[in-house]
Formats: C-alpha cells, structure tokens, sequence
C-alpha cells in the first residue's frame, strides 16, 4: 500500500486553511514555520498535487486543494467521531455539551429545560451561553459550541448547517405603564419610545422589516439595549414600550402591560448545528429530550 497522509499533516491542512498563512499557521499548530512547510510538501507529494500555491505575494490553497480540504476534515471528523463514541460507551469521557441562546430569545426558558434534563441525565455537564447570531454561528463553524438556539428564517447563509424546529415564539408589546387599546396597531407603539436592540442584532433587523411592512420605512430615535431583560426593566421604570417574546415574559412572570399585536409577529426558534460534531450522539439526546419538553415546560 502506498504511504498515507498523518493525521498531523492533515490537520496542519485544515490549520492552514483556516489561517491562510504559514506563519500563522505554525503558530496555530505549535510547531516552527520550516516544520510546517515541510508537512505541507510531503502532504502534496503523497496527494500527488499542488495543494497551496506560493507566491512572493502570499499563499492560498489551489482549486485541488479546495477540493481536497472537505475530504481532510471529513477523516478528521469522523475519527473524533469514533473515539467520542468509544469513550462515552465506556464511560471513560463525560458527555459536555455547549449550547448558544439567541441574546433575543433570553435564557430562562432554556435554563429550565437543562435542570430538567440535567435531573435525568446527571452524567451530563452543559454549558448555556448567551449570545448575537453572528457570534453563534462563528462558535458553531468553530466548534466552540455545540448547538445553537435561534430563530429561523434569518437572511444568514445557512447552508453549512442543519436546524430542528424547537417552537413558536409569538412576540408582544410590553408596556406596563401604558394603558393602549387591544391589539395595538404600528402607529400606536411609536406614538411612545420604543426601545429596540442593537442596529446588528436579528431581533433589530427583523422588527425594521415588520414596521416596513406596516409602511414605516424609517423609525423615530430609539432608545437600544443589548437583551431583553435589560428592556423589559427599561420599560417597568419608564413611559416606554417594546417588542419582547410573549414566552420569555411568562417566564419571568410578567403579567401586566402585554399587548397583542395587531398584525401578529411569530418566530421559529430552532436547534441549530453542525451534522459532522463528533459529539452527535450527545446532542442528539439532548435535543430530543428537549423537543419533546418544549411544549409542556
């Protein structure tokens, strides 16, 4: 059998395909920058092509390269794979699972679904962190998280990733120191402030789409803050208004001063990850469990 590519080698590829450089490259794989070069000639001599073309000006990887650079991570995915699977069945790894909130969505609910499943599945440890779509999906090609929260449809390429629908989130105005009239048009909740998030966030980019549809092509100054938890205590202590999840505001027991619209706003929340994590078998209990929870918690 002719001589194969090592493991190294391969994820010095990958390495390298995500730095774009050979200096930072080596620098990622802890090894100097003349060790590195070497991998990379050996790796497309035993290829049998050009995989990186150098130039005075740089280096980037060939169309052969490109080609060759799933396949790499393929193998290396489905050895992770193998050897998560191998330890878990032999008890010898704890299942750890990351799991990403949509900053919008809020965590509470989450928070109740993990001590639930936790109850049940004491050998699991998961961590819930809080965070904007485009952090999570960075987390999410960078395996720093597992699994992400969100909502869906986004106008993200979200090619690289597959989603499982959690449920339907029906948004409300909340504004418990206005007496409106039921439910609340457009022009209604912009006669008062409006606080709204970050010109970046989903949530923002999606309720400027809203008020378009309703003919409001340009909103009055608002007032942003970052989550909804900071808005909701925004709008106990003042003469304002906002756009929250009508089930994050049950979760924290809020029962005055929420609206329903006039023209209705629903949100898919969905599960969002990666199909080729090695941890597949974790998440996918984890997911189901929680899917099955959504709709009585």
């Amino acid at each position: 059998m002719d001589e194969l590519p090592t493991l190294q080698e391969l994820q010095s590829f990958i390495t390298y395909s995500k730095m774009g450089n050979f200096t930072l490259a080596a620098q990622a794989a802890n090894i100097t920058q003349s060790a590195f070069s070497a991998q990379m000639k050996k790796l497309e001599r035993l290829v049998g092509v050009r995989l990186i073309a150098r130039s005075t000006r740089g280096s980037q990887l060939t169309p052969e390269g490109e080609k060759f650079l799933p396949e790499a991570e393929h193998i290396i995915e489905t050895l992770e794979r193998a050897i998560h699977s191998i330890r878990l069945a032999n008890k010898l790894e704890r299942p750890i699972l990351n799991v990403g909130i949509l900053r919008s969505i809020g965590d509470v609910r989450m928070n109740q679904y993990v001590a639930y499943f936790q109850q049940r599945n004491p050998d699991f440890s998961i961590s819930v962190y809080d965070m904007e779509e485009e952090e999570m999906l960075l987390d999410l090609r960078e395996n720093r998280i597992d699994i992400g929260t969100c909502y869906l449809p986004n106008n993200k390429d979200m090619s690289a990733y597959e989603s499982v629908a959690l449920r339907e989130d029906s948004v409300a105005y909340f504004a418990p120191n206005r007496e409106v009239a039921e439910p609340i048009t457009c022009e209604e909740m912009l006669t008062y402030p409006l606080v709204m998030y970050p010109p970046k966030y989903f949530m923002s980019q999606r309720l400027k789409f809203y008020f378009s549809e309703e003919g409001r092509q340009a909103l009055p100054q608002t007032i942003r803050l970052s989550n909804p938890y900071a808005m909701i205590d925004y709008c106990k202590k003042n003469s304002a208004g906002a756009l929250i999840s009508k089930s994050l505001l049950e979760s924290l027991g809020e029962t005055e001063g929420i609206y329903p619209l006039a023209k209705p706003l629903l949100l898919q929340v969905c599960f969002v990850y990666r199909n080729n994590n090695s941890k597949w078998e974790t998440m996918k209990t984890f997911m189901d469990y929680i899917g099955q929870q959504a709709n009585t918690l």
